[in-house]
């Protein structure tokens, strides 16, 4: 038995019980890992709001024979931005759906890690799509799924995929795409991500409901 401490995004939490919450925390070096938080549901909790979706935090684990347990947990970075406005939640829902069904049960990939960060600092100060394209990109090529040569597209939008794949997220920063551009390339990487997962994305059907009513 013992404890651990560790830096991790929360992915997914679902109420366990009557107070309890299971949370899915993608960290550098322990992978993505499943963590039982007892009684952060109640109104008296203090740990409740340092354990919401998205949030980057700092955990204190107990692991015992069982499922390891939350016994501290301290915000580091809560997104807000991202959090208060509907369509830029619905993108952070995206990519925390992503790592959480990418990303493979306790084995440490700090990659994936460091663009699930990245990703959301970038949407924080400045709200591209390119960026949520890039790391979709970008993760698939970190996990190995990734094959250009897959990609029934255009040159143009061929062009497009390979620089968000090689480019430097300050190089993204300054690419240009048109606006019919950038649907076809998320038209492209949707359903590629799709045929990898052998499922739909559920965060892709809500953008678009979303998109639809604005």
């Amino acid at each position: 038995m013992a404890v651990f401490t560790t830096e991790g995004i929360i992915v997914k939490r679902r109420n366990f019980g009557e107070a309890d919450r299971l949370l899915t925390v993608v960290t550098p070096f322990k992978g993505k890992i499943t963590i039982l938080a007892k009684g952060v549901r109640r109104i008296t909790s203090r740990r409740g709001g340092n354990v919401e979706l998205l949030n980057k935090v700092k955990l204190h684990v107990f692991q015992g024979q069982g499922m390891p347990i939350l016994t501290e947990a301290e915000a580091l970075e809560t997104f807000p931005k991202i959090k208060n406005d509907l369509i830029l939640s619905s993108y952070g829902s995206h990519i925390a759906e992503l790592a959480e069904r990418l990303l493979p049960e306790n084995e440490p990939i700090p990659q994936g890690y460091n663009l699930l960060v990245v990703a959301l600092t970038l949407l924080e100060k400045n709200p591209r799509q390119i960026f949520i394209r890039a790391f979709e990109v970008k993760l698939l090529t970190v996990l190995g799924f990734w094959s250009l040569d897959q990609v029934d597209a255009t040159q143009r939008i061929k062009d497009i995929l390979q620089q968000i794949q090689v480019k430097s997220w300050e190089e993204i920063e300054r690419l240009e795409v048109e606006p019919q551009e950038a649907l076809e390339v998320e038209r492209i990487l949707r359903y590629y991500i799709e045929k990898v997962l052998e499922a739909p994305l559920k965060s892709a059907k809500l953008i678009k409901e979303l998109r639809i009513k604005n």
